[in-house]
């Protein structure tokens, strides 16, 4: 038989040649029940459901992504042109299943600027995603990645109600203050952010001066923030870490995962005392960064990098860890560790990362024939096929075990 299981069958497991495993890659089978990996190598899947066989291509754990906010494209695709938060984040949906992210952790920046990054923006996030997650109607499994910038003193107790809530899963401290006020007089760049943050340039201006004379309350408030979430069972990240001095004081704080730190020294550092470290995929697709931060290719072979995240573009993790094993910078399973495994652990997902009896069933599989250019042909969420490109030889179980 060789026909495409329709849109969002269950399935009861896969077979391959090249499934990826904690033991590596192995030819076997998988078989799911209740939306988890059952068992590997199972002799018969259970019976009733759609077996799928993706014969030569590669069955990997699906991209848990910890920071994306490539969605901010979607909500706002010109400054001052939105569009609604339910169909903007539909079109997100189709296109986190088509790049293999089977989990997302939405950045959504609460921040002094306002706008885009403003309470209001957050509040349609929340509220279009519980809606729809509702409705079912998103494929993908999407969370809130908090991305507060640390001067905006009059949010945190907002924030503080949405981490109670349980509308945040993941907490990371932000200070893109320095730069912004380093711009002040440049009024070409500030207008950029104007316009995202929805005000003329005076108002901005503005923005950035109070912001700045809040610098004597900033410690005690993110203090209060980070217990909230570490009360709420949340990991906390610090951003941009620009020195050694930084990090310490985040790691104190109980900000133990370091999110793009600027030097390999702090990075480095972070490793020494027992933290986390993310970089951006994009680097490495790219061969360096756009902001002269560290090269996170570089980072990888130096064992400084544990996981790599979309930042801003949701193809490069698929296309990063891919390219990290096919030039023998890491073997596949270590280098695909970076997208699955070690993010699911750095956000306390214990349910998922990789294909074991036990775990989600939430796993891609893709076309590698074109170095350079993996193709997503499925995405499996719960053990529910939610994303198709190509038909599939597929047999029901009770066939397959005859």
């Amino acid at each position: 038989m060789n026909s495409q299981p329709p849109s969002c069958a269950t399935l009861a497991g896969i077979s391959g040649q090249r499934l990826l495993t904690p033991t590596g890659l192995t030819s076997g089978q998988l078989t799911f029940h209740d939306g988890r990996v059952a068992e590997v190598d199972a002799p018969s899947p259970t019976a009733g459901a759609t077996w799928l066989n993706a014969d030569h291509l590669l069955v990997l754990p699906g991209i848990i992504d910890l920071h994306g906010d490539a969605f901010e494209r979607a909500i706002m695709p010109r400054p001052g042109v939105t569009f609604p938060y339910d169909a903007a984040l539909h079109d997100v949906d189709r296109q986190l299943l088509a790049n293999g992210i089977t989990t997302e952790f939405h950045g959504v920046t609460v921040s002094w600027e306002g706008g885009l990054r403003g309470e209001p923006y957050a509040e349609r996030m929340f509220e279009s995603l519980e809606r729809m997650q509702a409705r079912e109607a998103l494929g993908a499994r999407h969370h809130v990645h908090l991305r507060f910038e640390t001067h905006h003193i009059n949010g945190v107790e907002i924030a503080q109600q949405w981490i109670r809530a349980g509308r945040v899963q993941f907490l990371a401290l932000n200070d893109h203050l320095p730069s912004m006020a380093r711009r002040l007089g440049d009024d070409r760049k500030l207008l950029q952010y104007a316009d995202r943050a929805e005000c003329d340039l005076d108002t901005f201006q503005a923005r950035i001066r109070l912001a700045l004379s809040s610098a004597d309350d900033v410690a005690d408030a993110m203090r209060e923030l980070t217990l909230c979430a570490r009360a709420a069972g949340l990991s906390v990240a610090s951003h941009d870490d620009p020195d050694a001095a930084t990090r310490r004081y985040y790691h104190q704080l109980g900000c133990r995962i370091a999110e793009f730190p600027l030097t390999s020294d702090v990075a480095r550092l972070a490793h020494d005392l027992g933290d986390v470290t993310v970089f951006g995929a994009p680097n490495v697709v790219r061969g360096g960064s756009h902001t002269n931060a560290p090269n996170a290719t570089d980072m990888v072979r130096s064992r400084l990098c544990d996981i790599l995240t979309s930042d801003y573009y949701y193809p490069a993790p698929l296309a990063a860890a891919l390219r990290l094993a096919e030039q023998g910078i890491l073997p596949l399973e270590q280098a695909w560790r970076l997208v699955s495994a070690n993010p699911a652990r750095a956000a306390g997902l214990s349910d998922r990362g990789s294909l074991a009896a036990g775990q989600a069933a939430d796993a891609i599989i893709v076309d590698d024939s074109v170095p350079g250019l993996p193709r997503v042909c499925a995405a499996i969420v719960g053990g529910v096929l939610r994303y198709a490109t190509r038909n599939f030889d597929t047999h029901q179980a009770q066939s397959l075990a005859a």
